[in-house]
């Protein structure tokens, strides 16, 4: 999310009318209270202020609107050992997709920096972590330095391994036709 227009930390967190809940972590379910309570000022004078009651249900939007897409699910009531299962499988496929997009946004800012000189090629930790559980090779990365010197290697490396590997069974065939000869052919060679 950093580097996009408009971006503070502070977004990272849920809020609704002056309430903010607290941090969840990751793979983890968390049971939030029913209400949550606030205090709200008529005016700059009124420093007593009267305490407001907020129902955990006016954050489902919010959850739903800016967090659903990172893999954080709102339910109203407790889940079922299998729908837990089905839906953290959802959230993870969620977080995946996000990650993604994260990754190439970033990608994108870095390819932005080479061609207008505006822009990062700095990873945050969150794109770190997103290229290490996606399994992607990063852009600044030893092996992506090699794969610009020498464009075509590493496909040249995959199609070579290919041949060899669809050549197998031919070799051995030839190996097994060689080896029957030998047996069968026990004559001397004429000279």
């Amino acid at each position: 999310m950093m580097g996009k227009p408009g971006y503070t930390p502070d977004q990272e967190f849920i809020r609704w009318n002056g309430i903010t809940l607290p941090l969840l972590m990751k793979n983890v379910w968390t049971k939030l209270p029913d209400s949550l309570f606030t205090i709200r000022r008529s005016d700059w004078k009124d420093r007593q202020g009267s305490e407001v009651e907020v129902h955990i249900s006016r954050f489902k939007s919010i959850i739903n609107q800016r967090f659903a897409p990172r893999g954080v699910i709102f339910l109203d009531h407790e889940p079922s050992a299998a729908e837990k299962e089905k839906l953290e499988a959802v959230s993870l496929e969620l977080n995946h997709e996000f990650r993604k997009e994260c990754v190439q946004e970033f990608e994108n800012q870095c390819a932005e920096k080479q061609a207008t000189g505006h822009g990062r090629n700095k990873p945050t930790p969150y794109e770190n972590e997103s290229y290490e559980l996606l399994g992607l090779s990063k852009p600044y990365s030893v092996d992506a330095f090699k794969a610009q010197r020498q464009p075509g290697q590493e496909a040249a490396e995959r199609i070579a391994a290919a041949m060899a590997e669809s050549n197998k069974p031919m070799v051995a065939l030839v190996e097994a036709l060689t080896e029957a000869l030998a047996k069968n052919n026990t004559k001397p060679a004429a000279k």
